[in-house]
């Protein structure tokens, strides 16, 4: 009989075989190379290559990564309501295979491809643009270190995905726990709170991107020149350490899941609903201690270590 643990390992082992795919036509065909960056303008050779790389990234195995992060969150959350332990990572994901199966790790995947085309595009572009133009500037080079402006761009780029990843961050948290469909949570969700629901969890997700990239682009121009491996395998270790590196600000993640899950929650009241962002981390402290700041840490470095490879490593790789 077929067991939903194989499912599981035959789906990610489909998805690895995609991303190893991906890798080898990047190492073997340099005319396929050759061909995506042959754009005359850079902004619009790299907002294309954001779209097509956040998207992939996502498909590959960042969404599930999110979708498991994301129920980990909420499930310490109900507990708390509930007055009782919560599950740890690991049955959570086994909850969610065993009422949604493998699927259910990607719900909420229309969206995502819509948050990453736009997303993708508006942060690759951003953070590129701005790389280039301080390292350009003789004096601004000469004074300033690589990772430092990594970290500048990283964090302009980061920052400007905000207006699109709010809505649809929230749309996909609030499927990926409570099911349904996409267009029928946008419509409960604007019936009761308009477009600040929509928006529910904003500043949160402002914080969170602009740290999120300065963290990744910066650790990766930081730790690159220091491994000692050239090519690709180089800069998949540089991202790999640097998108561990970057869940240091896992807090600021946490609050955006929470804030957003009282969207769809029958566990909360009025006053709450209203919090900002350091209100709801306070919250998170009080109720879970600090270490609540820190939940579903393992899944979002999974996710971390595929957005940093996509989106730093690979541009790198292309010469963005």
């Amino acid at each position: 009989m077929i067991t939903r643990e194989f499912l599981l390992f035959d789906m990610i082992a489909s998805k690895l075989s995609m991303l190893l795919r991906v890798f080898l036509l990047f190492l073997f065909c340099p005319d396929f190379v050759q061909v995506v960056s042959s754009s005359p303008s850079p902004v619009l050779k790299n907002l294309a290559r954001g779209s097509a790389l956040k998207c992939l990234a996502d498909l590959c195995g960042g969404l599930p990564f999110e979708v498991w992060k994301s129920n980990v969150v909420v499930e310490n959350i109900r507990a708390n309501h509930e007055d009782r332990d919560a599950k740890n990572d690991i049955a959570v994901l086994r909850r969610v295979l065993n009422e949604r199966g493998v699927q259910g790790l990607w719900s909420g995947w229309q969206v995502r491809m819509v948050e990453g085309f736009f997303s993708g595009a508006v942060l690759l572009a951003t953070k590129e643009t701005i790389r280039k133009t301080l390292t350009a500037s003789p004096v601004i080079s000469k004074n300033i270190p690589p990772y430092l402006i990594g970290f500048i761009a990283g964090a302009f780029g980061g920052a400007s995905q905000a207006v699109v990843m709010a809505p649809c961050s929230l749309l996909v948290t609030a499927t990926a726990n409570n099911g349904g469909t996409v267009v029928t949570t946008a419509k409960s969700i604007w019936a009761r709170e308009g477009l600040r629901g929509i928006y529910r969890g904003g500043p949160a997700i402002s914080y969170r991107q602009a740290t999120n990239w300065a963290s990744r682009q910066g650790f990766a121009e930081l730790i690159r020149p220091r491994v000692q491996i050239s090519g690709m395998p180089g800069e998949i270790v540089a991202g790999l350490l640097s998108g561990i590196l970057s869940t240091w600000n896992t807090p600021f993640d946490v609050a955006r899941i929470t804030s957003q899950s009282k969207v769809f929650s029958d566990h909360h009241n009025a006053d709450s609903q209203h919090y900002t962002l350091l209100e709801t981390m306070r919250d998170v402290v009080k109720k879970r201690g600090v270490k609540g700041l820190y939940t579903g840490i393992f899944p979002r470095i999974g996710q971390s270590c595929y957005q940093t490879i996509f989106l730093v490593s690979i541009p790198r790789l292309l010469g963005a």
